[in-house]
């Protein structure tokens, strides 16, 4: 074969390789944007249900709260109740005790 043959035919396996080699890294690319994508949407669908669930307990400790309130109104209410009938007691004791003392 010619010189030229030669230098020809190692010209072609260089850019050959150099072809191949690429295809090889672009291979990996993909493969590691692919696996990037994955890791997104697996780190994206933990992040949504973390605040779907926080969502749902909030909501869970919103009613709690509202029950509490109610329940401590309804705890006031009684309070005030009692101190009336508290008050009227001590009144009506204070009067029989005036009552006894002056007989």
């Amino acid at each position: 074969m010619k010189e030229t043959h030669i230098q020809e035919l190692m010209e072609l396996e260089r850019q050959k390789s150099i072809i191949y080699f690429a295809a090889v890294e672009t291979a990996i690319d993909e493969k590691i944007q692919a696996s990037e994508k994955r890791m997104v949407h697996a780190i994206t669908d933990v992040v949504t249900n973390a605040v779907v669930t926080l969502k749902a307990e909030i909501m869970v400790v919103r009613d709690e709260l509202k029950e509490t309130r109610t329940e401590l109104k309804e705890t006031r209410t009684e309070l005030k109740e009692t101190r009336t009938e508290l008050k009227a007691d001590i009144h009506r004791l204070e009067e029989k005790i005036g009552t006894h003392t002056h007989n």
